[in-house]
């Protein structure tokens, strides 16, 4: 049996939330990936979602922006129920989300600039192209990279690192209230991966955002989450702060943060 307090302490949680996930279940054919999923997402903090490979994380934040719908439950963004809300509304909400791919997912046919000025071009016909201009250079500035040479590159030209930062600085051109980031230091060295993580936590106090991180790097989880929920068996386990989480005396997450093969969370062959 799992030890389990979460919907305890999400009752009770002070903060009032932007996100809330209530009992999500996602089924595709036999597999029940998301089983019952309750989550809130407190305004202006950063979670990190964890679990095993092939757990269903992803599909939790797919869920958020509407790019699937649950086999039942719900996902309330903002006030908004995106489990039933109509197309028009969706595309309001989503102009509200900036979503970090895992590989970036860069326009192969098109340059940076004109990858960060797309979703510019998408839902804010009221701006000229010279404040489109600004808006890119600013944005590809405050993710670290070198602006004026990399916006005249090809996707293909940038190095794995380079491509995440300019996927962020698209994911930021809207200035959302909610970045979605999948997997942000996934194939990336500890130094990169650390600067990945210095950029989510500027975001959050810079532009205010809430913040979704889905990982499996323990490491650079525990520098940029205000909150942790662990995701086992279509079902969060744990969900704590990051001090609260660090000490658990739950035996799935102790073994998660351990590493370890031996404990309750087993593994068929």
């Amino acid at each position: 049996m799992f030890i389990n307090a979460t919907k305890e302490k999400m009752e009770f949680d002070e903060k009032h939330p932007l996100i809330e996930i209530k009992h999500l279940q996602k089924v595709f054919g036999t597999k029940e990936v998301l089983k019952d999923v309750n989550l809130i997402f407190p305004k202006g903090s950063t979670t990190v979602i964890l679990g095993l490979s092939g757990g269903g994380k992803s599909t939790i934040i797919k869920h958020i922006v509407g790019l699937m719908k649950p086999t039942s439950g719900n996902v309330v963004v903002d006030g908004v129920n995106v489990s039933t809300c109509s197309e028009m509304e969706l595309r309001e909400v989503r102009k509200h989300i900036g979503y970090l791919f895992q590989d970036g997912a860069m326009f192969d046919s098109m340059n940076i600039f004109d990858n960060v000025a797309f979703p510019l071009r998408e839902h804010r016909k009221d701006l000229s192209e010279n404040e489109i201009e600004e808006k890119v250079m600013k944005m590809l500035s405050m993710t670290g990279l070198d602006a004026e040479r990399v916006a005249k590159l090809a996707p293909n030209e940038l190095s794995g690192g380079m491509r995440k930062r300019a996927g962020l600085a698209r994911a930021i051109i809207m200035e959302p209230k909610i970045i979605l980031y999948d997997e942000p230091t996934s194939g990336l060295d500890p130094i990169t991966s650390d600067l990945i993580t210095q950029l989510i936590l500027h975001l959050q106090k810079e532009l205010g955002v809430t913040s979704i991180v889905i990982t499996h790097d323990m490491k650079e989880s525990f520098k940029s989450a205000d909150y942790l929920a662990f995701l086992f068996e279509g079902e969060i386990i744990e969900w704590a702060s990051n001090e609260e989480f660090n000490n658990t005396t739950n035996p799935y997450v102790i073994q998660l943060l351990s590493g370890s093969g031996k404990g309750p969370i087993q593994f068929n062959d």
